[in-house]
C-alpha cells in the first residue's frame, strides 16, 4: 500500500496555479501572435496600396502626356495654346489642335488664294473634307500671315464658303508657298473633383483619369500664349478606398507643334 500511495503521489496533475499561468501565457502568445499577423496583413495592404497608386501614376502621366503632346498639331506656329491667358499655374488647360488631321491648300496656279473680304476660299481637293461650322485657321507661310474663320454652308471639294470675309489678302508671288487650310478643334483638360476630364468642342466631358486629389500645369514663369513651350504636370493620385493615402507624380512636356 505505501508503495501504491507514493507512485499516486508522483502522478499528481498541475495545481490550480499552474494552470493559470499556463492560461495566462498562453493567451499572451496567441496576442503576440494575432498582433504580428495583423502587423503583417497592414504592411502588405499598403505595400499593395503604393504599388497600385504607383502603377497608376505611371499610365496618368502618360495618358496627360500624350494629350498635351497634341497642342498645335496640323496648325500654324503658335496657334495651338490658348488658355489660360494671361498664361498661370493653373488646373485647366485649353488648346487648339486639328484632331482628324482635315486640311486643304489654295491651287497653286491662281492669281491669289484668296482676296480681302472674300466669302469663300477656293482649294485643290478635299474641300468636302470640311462640314458646315467646322472651325478652321487660314495659313499663309510666306508671310506669317493667319486667321481663324468658320465654313458656313456646304463645301465642295473645291470652295469652301466661309462665315466672315477673309481678313488678309492671300495672294501669290515668286516662290510664295501655298496657304492652307486647317480645321481645328477645341480642347479642354481640366480637374473636376477627383476626375481629370477631356472635352472637344464643348462636347460631353470624358473622364481619362480618375482618383485625383490634385493638378497643376505649371508654365515656368512664362505669361504669354505664344510663348509656351514647355509644361510642367503635376498629379497627386489617392487610393480608391482611402483618400488619406495620396501620392504625387509629375514630368515636364515639350510642345512639338
Amino acid at each position: 500500500m505505501k508503495n501504491n500511495c507514493r507512485i499516486l503521489q508522483n502522478d499528481r496533475g498541475f495545481s490550480m496555479i499552474e494552470l493559470m499561468i499556463a492560461g495566462v501565457l498562453g493567451v499572451l502568445v496567441l496576442g503576440v501572435t494575432i498582433y504580428v499577423f495583423n502587423k503583417q496583413e497592414d504592411v502588405i495592404t499598403t505595400q499593395n496600396t503604393s504599388t497600385n497608386i504607383r502603377a497608376k501614376g505611371r499610365h496618368a502621366i502618360k495618358v496627360l502626356a500624350q494629350e498635351l503632346k497634341e497642342i498645335g498639331f496640323g496648325l500654324p506656329p503658335n496657334e495651338g495654346f490658348v488658355a489660360p491667358d494671361p498664361v498661370a499655374n493653373s488646373s485647366t488647360i485649353t488648346y487648339r489642335a486639328n484632331l482628324f488631321d482635315v486640311r486643304a491648300s489654295t491651287p497653286p496656279s491662281a492669281a491669289d488664294g484668296g482676296s480681302l473680304n472674300d466669302t469663300d476660299i477656293d482649294v485643290v481637293e478635299g474641300g468636302d473634307d470640311f462640314n458646315d461650322n467646322d472651325k478652321i485657321i487660314i495659313y499663309n507661310p510666306s508671310f506669317g500671315d493667319s486667321e481663324l474663320n468658320t465654313v458656313s454652308g456646304t463645301p465642295s471639294s473645291t470652295s469652301i464658303p466661309l462665315g466672315s470675309g477673309l481678313a488678309n489678302d492671300y495672294s501669290y508671288g515668286a516662290n510664295s508657298k501655298l496657304v492652307t487650310i486647317n480645321k481645328y478643334n477645341d480642347v479642354v483638360i481640366d480637374l473636376n473633383g477627383t476626375n481629370i476630364r477631356k472635352t472637344v468642342d464643348g462636347g460631353t466631358p470624358t473622364v481619362i483619369i480618375s482618383d485625383v486629389s490634385d493638378l497643376t500645369f505649371d508654365f515656368f514663369g512664362v505669361t504669354q500664349t505664344t510663348l509656351v513651350s514647355t509644361i510642367g504636370i503635376t498629379i497627386t493620385l489617392q487610393d480608391s478606398q482611402d483618400s488619406d493615402i495620396t501620392q504625387d507624380f509629375g514630368t515636364d512636356i515639350t510642345i512639338r507643334n
